[in-house]
């Protein structure tokens, strides 16, 4: 063994060893919480759907299954955003099967985020079927445009959920049953108001799909400008808000941390009491698209009662 084989060794014991005395490193290496892997439950962020004008708001739900020898049930929850009231259909895929629909012929009118669940094809019971994957392509109310990817959870346990001992059917995101939900998310940049117009769309997913509830979260945020400055502001969020980043904190945080052309922040948002998803879709003179938020850390357990028929 050369030198230069030992010396390459005794870094990478002692690049594992500073890794694991880190504050927060052990999330980015346990944390499956992702838009960028299949699923067997997906959260669609944000979808609008205008059925008299689709220019001025719809979007196409694209839906793959990647497993090339098992077909799979899905079960497709829309929630208002404006009132928390929940539609719902269904499907199924065949192996390596992909589908693609309008938001305004399945849900018109509406705004607001959709949950898709694997079901088992005989019991049609929520399973264990992490080979979804989803995009959706958004056209907002004044021509912004994004393509978003689904947020793809993960069944962590085999088979089929059971029902509890008040016979109510339950996804339960803690990380045993399902990959947990973040509590802590960063919009990791942000333009200038001046010069862009950025919407954030953040909603508290419902404990209770089956009535379509609405969950209330409380939310803390910091405002980071380019020189590291920092504002602090808070909200309530029930079920999902839409508006200008501009609008969200009291005090007009985000304009104060980054009022000229050219300028950029980030923000960091804690909810104290339930997880929270979301996403960012901007335009301005010369760029539009959007993103979802970051995870920074991840709630607890949170359970979703879901109808079982």
């Amino acid at each position: 063994m050369t030198y230069r084989n030992l010396s390459n060794i005794f870094k990478t014991i002692l690049a594992v060893a500073f890794l694991a005395i880190l504050p927060g490193v052990g999330l980015a290496q346990t944390n499956n919480y992702s838009d960028i892997k299949p699923g067997s439950v997906l959260f669609f962020n944000r979808f609008t759907s205008n059925p008299i004008n689709p220019l001025l708001g719809d979007t196409q739900i694209n839906i793959t299954n990647l497993n090339q020898s098992k077909s799979i049930a899905l079960h497709f929850y829309m929630v208002d955003g404006s009132s928390c009231s929940v539609a719902d259909s269904g499907t199924s895929l065949a192996p390596s099967q992909t589908i693609n629909y309008l938001m305004s012929d399945y849900d018109p009118g509406i705004f607001g985020y959709l949950i898709v669940v694997a079901e088992d094809m005989d019991t049609g019971l929520p399973t264990q079927h992490n080979w979804l994957a989803g995009t959706a392509l958004i056209r907002e109310f004044d021509g912004r445009q994004a393509i978003l990817s689904a947020i793809s959870i993960c069944k962590v346990s085999a088979g089929n959920i059971t029902a509890d001992p008040d016979g109510l059917y339950r996804l339960k995101f803690n990380g045993a049953t399902y990959d947990k939900l973040p509590q802590t998310l960063a919009i990791p940049s942000f333009d200038s108001p001046v010069s862009t117009t950025s919407y954030l769309y953040i909603f508290s997913p419902s404990t209770n799909i089956y009535v379509g509830d609405a969950t209330s979260a409380t939310i803390s945020g910091l405002v980071f400008n380019d020189a590291s400055g920092t504002i602090s502001g808070s909200l309530t969020l029930t079920c999902y808000r839409q508006d200008s980043l501009s609008n969200y904190f009291r005090g007009g945080a985000v304009t104060r941390q980054a009022p000229n052309a050219g300028r950029t922040g980030w923000v960091r948002l804690h909810s104290a009491n339930a997880p929270i998803m979301g996403s960012v879709i901007s335009r301005n003179s010369m760029f539009q698209g959007g993103y979802n938020l970051t995870a920074i850390a991840l709630y607890g357990s949170h359970e979703i009662v879901v109808p079982y028929y």
